[in-house]
């Protein structure tokens, strides 16, 4: 599995990956649920190239493109980042897929950026990928309760944190796992 800026991968690519945010099972997931215009799309790519503290790639698995990761809040100086991702929606019935897109992107953060520590949040509406990096060794730090509002309902967001050293002590068993997949 190989990450690409999604800034050096084609346009047609670029502007494809606002059917993916566009899509319910992907925007169920997601903090904002409306739907993303091509303009709004296009200011969101523009602002990538501004951001310092923000990089966007596109997931490949032999050079298919199987998922986007957001690194946001990026801190070098804290050696700290938040993450998220989303699989394409072709490909959200391939079982397995988001754990090796998790197994092969935390090796990527680590090494790419020196991270001491990775933050993420998850809603609690999806509590599959709260077990899901739990089991590659995040932990739930905190819960912000009833803190954002989906379909009119007020919800919960979790918050979880893996430190660098957790990650190397749980990789190799998770390696084996992944490579069966």
């Amino acid at each position: 599995m190989t990450f690409t800026n999604i800034l050096s991968c084609p346009v047609e690519l670029q502007q494809e990956i606002r059917n993916w945010r566009n899509h319910n099972e992907i925007k169920k997931n997601m903090y904002s649920d409306h739907i993303i215009s091509s303009d709004e799309h296009n200011q969101w790519l523009t602002s990538l190239h501004e951001a310092s503290t923000n990089h966007v790639y596109i997931a490949f698995n032999d050079d298919i493109p199987i998922g986007l990761v957001s690194i946001n809040n990026y801190k070098p100086l804290w050696s700290t980042a938040d993450w998220a991702f989303y699989l394409n929606p072709n490909y959200l019935s391939h079982k397995g897929l988001g754990a090796a897109l998790e197994y092969h992107f935390l090796n990527f953060i680590f090494n790419t950026f020196k991270l001491t520590k990775l933050n993420c949040e998850v809603l609690e509406t999806n509590p599959l990928v709260v077990k899901l990096h739990q089991k590659f060794g995040f932990m739930i730090e905190g819960i912000k309760r009833k803190n954002i509002i989906k379909d009119n309902k007020r919800i919960d967001v979790v918050f979880l944190g893996i430190l660098y050293e957790e990650w190397i002590e749980k990789r190799p068993y998770l390696e084996k796992i992944i490579n069966r997949i």
